[in-house]
């Protein structure tokens, strides 16, 4: 009877176990990531924001866009790739 009286009564203790330390560890590692991503995508709209000039049309551009002038872009007709044989 006494311990359950002194259960009650007493204050439980802070406590962090490895999993919740790893887990706000995880997510202030997200959201620093998160925030770069950000940063990086809208970084015309920023610059734009904090300079004062007018940014044109033109330079807008879709940062998901596939660029089909790109070099390095894989390319349908690549003559290092050998087509597979039908048999």
């Amino acid at each position: 009877m006494i311990t359950i009286i002194a259960s009650i009564v007493s204050k439980p203790l802070p406590y962090l176990d490895p999993g919740s330390g790893s887990m706000l560890i995880q997510l202030a590692v997200g959201a620093v990531l998160g925030a770069g991503v950000l940063i990086r995508v809208f970084w015309k709209n920023i610059k734009t924001f904090f300079t004062g000039k007018k940014v044109e049309d033109d330079s807008m551009e879709d940062p998901t866009a596939i660029d089909y002038d790109d070099p390095t872009a894989i390319m349908e007709d690549d003559p290092t790739v050998v087509p597979p044989t039908k048999e």
